[in-house]
């Protein structure tokens, strides 16, 4: 009796999946993409419990299911251990393989379910196909770093477009010598790097192949201290009463562009009542400041040193004179590292008084005169002409007398 119900199950199974045989669905169209050597899958879903995974092309194999087959049954092809199908379910299907590019466009993989050979529409079928080489590149965004220590640089990019990335390649040239490739798996990656050294970088998209992308457009660093240009000194804030203190305001030329950036700028000065040098710290990007305590007729030295994370750099000094009577100038310093003492004095030097007090003519002023005198001597003469022609006339007109004839 039990050797019956298990026969009429069996042909009632058969006769169910033979009346409702068909591929419902099928995860692998002409569209479908691979990542090369990436684990992939295929699935297949149908109406039946008979079903055959068929390999063709440069692989010819097949991986049957039988309906005897229970769920989770594992099975792999005779031809290519590569290829392994599982039993997901009474009627569901997965084909799990490793894509390789040697599959490209030359293997057929064809779902069937066989559990109605008369019926030609109960399979489905794609060609495997495998993404192209990188195309694209990653992009680093400027200044293309987050972080910068005293000897490391974390180096970040913008993810790539790709669909088959593997790892990134990062390369760097250290003051233009030969390149040195790393790999990151992420979008990050950190590099040691030394002081007053120049670093470009690179980074370019590797899918599972080894098959590498474009290089993005390089990003160079050159790690160092900052250096202030150029400082400027003007005494101001005079008090009506001359024993009272004045102000000396400061303004910080801003560093060129330098990695990693400047932190805060270090004053040292001596202005104040006790003749003490004083200490104070300006954070980036504050670069001015009011010193108070200067008295009239002293000389200041005032000292700025900037920093980074990386260390401090050197020194930009000057000196400034503080009048005892005018409102001084606007003093600048020097270059970084130099001391330069401003002049203050109010005495005019022997050239600039020498143009100042003596008297002279312009050129203007000559061309006048010349005019004029051409001027009265022109009138001059034309008077003595004048008088000279009216005597002569007179003289003419009462010399001559008539001259009558004689017959009247």
């Amino acid at each position: 009796l039990t050797l019956l119900k298990m026969i009429f199950f069996i042909v009632f199974s058969l006769s169910l999946a033979i009346a409702h045989s068909q591929i419902l669905g099928f995860s692998c169209t002409s569209s479908t993409r691979f990542c090369p050597n990436v684990p992939s899958e295929i699935t297949c879903d149908t109406t039946g419990s008979i079903v055959s995974w068929d390999l063709s092309g440069d692989i010819d194999d097949q991986i049957t299911f039988g309906i005897t087959d229970p769920v989770g049954t594992n099975k792999t092809s005779d031809q290519n251990d590569v290829f392994t199908a599982i039993k997901t379910g009474s009627t569901s299907f997965i084909l799990n393989f490793t894509s390789q590019i040697e599959f490209d466009n030359s293997l057929t993989v064809t779902c069937t379910d066989q559990s109605d050979p008369n019926t030609n529409t109960n399979d489905d079928s794609c060609t495997i196909m495998i993404y192209d080489t990188p195309s694209t590149s990653p992009t680093i965004p400027v200044p293309g770093y987050t972080d910068i220590s005293f000897n490391s640089v974390m180096l970040s990019w913008n993810s790539s477009a790709e669909q088959c990335i593997d790892h990134y390649n990062i390369t760097v040239t250290r003051n233009n010598m030969n390149p040195v490739d790393m790999i990151s798996d992420t979008t990050s990656y950190v590099y040691p790097i030394d002081r007053g050294v120049e670093y470009c970088f690179t980074v370019s998209v590797v899918d599972g192949a080894n098959r590498r992308g474009p290089d993005s457009m390089s990003q160079c660093l050159t790690a160092e201290v900052p250096e202030v240009p150029d400082i400027t000194l003007q005494p101001t804030n005079y008090p009506d009463n001359p024993d009272d203190p004045v102000e000396v305001f400061i303004n910080i030329e801003q560093p060129d562009s330098y990695r990693p950036e400047v932190l805060e700028y270090i004053v040292i000065h001596d202005v104040n009542i006790n003749i003490t040098p004083t200490t104070i710290t300006l954070p980036s990007p504050t670069t001015t400041t009011t010193l108070t305590g200067a008295i009239r007729g002293s000389v200041y030295t005032i000292q700025v040193q900037p920093s980074n994370t990386l260390g401090t750099g050197n020194i930009t000094s000057a000196t400034v004179a503080i009048p005892s009577v005018e409102p001084p100038p606007i003093i600048t310093s020097m270059s970084s590292s130099m001391t330069m003492t401003m002049s203050t004095s109010t005495t005019p030097s022997p050239s600039s008084e020498t143009r100042d007090t003596e008297p002279g003519l312009g050129g203007g002023a000559i061309a006048g005169i010349v005019v004029g005198v051409i001027v009265f001597i022109l009138i001059v003469i034309s008077i003595v002409v004048g008088i000279i022609i009216y005597c002569v006339v007179k003289g003419n007109n009462g010399g001559v007398k008539p001259v009558y004839d004689n017959d009247q």
